[in-house]
């Protein structure tokens, strides 16, 4: 008997959860390749580097919206179940609203062992694989000008060029622009030039052609065969930290120690609203009102919203706060549900 009603339960929760999931995670991708997409307004990215940034994000999507969607599909499926009379049945058959608890228990501890893993490993590490990239396609970009119709950024400057030797790497008849200075602009042409390295800083380096300084007075103008230009805008290198490293330094960093508390805290949402989705999922359709969607509301901004202002500065009352709404939790449980079926 507790299996069959157990599986029956764990199936329509199922359904219910997927239907809300898979459309948030549609919604959230699409979002996020859009997001991505913008990327490529400054630097150049293949298809399949923009799948791999999509990767990169996905523990982050999961573990932002698997929390609100379990609480949801939780409380939306002793709602199912109270319309349909079927929690009225399974009580008169001597199964007591707590033992819906130890039915849903395992799935509960499951999903937030997943968003411990998710929060505690696998985000500290896609986001520093994400700064790698970004790192590393920030330097690349500095070398990948190619002939266009609009101009590419190298530091100050606007690079425009006519054409590019790919085997070389040399760029064919170029014209820069730099209006950085509202009192004059900057104007050079050449008839080639290539990039260069000096200890580590990078630059242009341009052969045989004009430079002209044009400000409201007068427009200076001369002729050089080799100029260099140094990209000024500086990359800050990205060192990779493992795990303990990246979370020992929350002992010293605030931003790491909010992290870490809500990171902690937010896993811990399944087991902190599984008593609500029971206080405000089950009802008796004749007598009681259906306050669910009000519920899910105000106990997910209530817990984020708070979370989110007390993480930083008082993480002991972060603690009690996690403790005092799982408390409130137990209590409307106990006095709702609890006495009166």
């Amino acid at each position: 008997m507790d299996k069959t009603v157990s599986g029956y339960l764990i199936r329509t929760f199922s359904g219910l959860f997927f239907s809300i999931f898979s459309p948030i995670i549609a919604i959230g991708s699409l979002i996020l390749f859009i997001r991505i997409a913008k990327l490529t307004e400054v630097t150049h990215m293949s298809v399949e580097e923009m799948f791999l940034m999509y990767g990169y994000f996905i523990p982050t999507m999961l573990f932002y919206t698997l929390p609100i969607t379990f609480f949801a599909a939780l409380t939306l499926t002793m709602v199912r179940l109270s319309n349909d009379f079927e929690n009225i049945v399974l009580f008169s058959f001597g199964i007591a609203p707590k033992t819906f608890l130890r039915y849903f228990a395992p799935l509960t501890l499951a999903a937030t062992a997943l968003l411990l893993l998710l929060s505690l490993a696998l985000i500290p590490i896609t986001k520093q694989l994400i700064k790698s990239f970004v790192n590393y396609k920030s330097i690349h970009a500095v070398l990948n000008i190619e002939a266009s119709q609009f101009g590419q950024k190298f530091g100050d400057w606007l690079v425009f060029l006519a054409d590019k030797d790919k085997k070389k790497n040399i760029l064919i008849n170029l014209v820069l622009l730099n209006s950085a200075n509202p009192k004059e602009e900057q104007f050079l042409t050449a008839k080639y030039g290539k990039f260069f390295n000096e200890n580590g800083i990078r630059g242009l380096k341009l052969y045989y052609g004009q430079a002209y300084r044009i400000s409201d007075e007068q427009i200076d103008q001369i002729n050089y065969k080799a100029m260099k230009i140094y990209h000024t805008q500086s990359v800050t290198p990205f060192s990779y930290r493992n795990l303990k490293e990246y979370w020992q330094a929350a002992g010293h960093d605030r931003k790491r120690r909010k992290d870490l508390i809500i990171y902690i805290a937010v896993s811990l949402f399944p087991i902190v609203s599984l008593f609500f989705a029971f206080a405000y999922g089950i009802l008796h359709p004749r007598y009681d009102k259906n306050f669910s969607y009000p519920a899910i509301l105000a106990v997910t901004t209530l817990y984020y919203g708070v979370l989110s202002s007390i993480a930083k500065t008082t993480p002991a009352g972060s603690a009690l706060f996690v403790i005092a709404v799982t408390a409130v939790g137990v209590w409307l449980f106990y006095k709702r549900i609890e006495q009166r079926f």
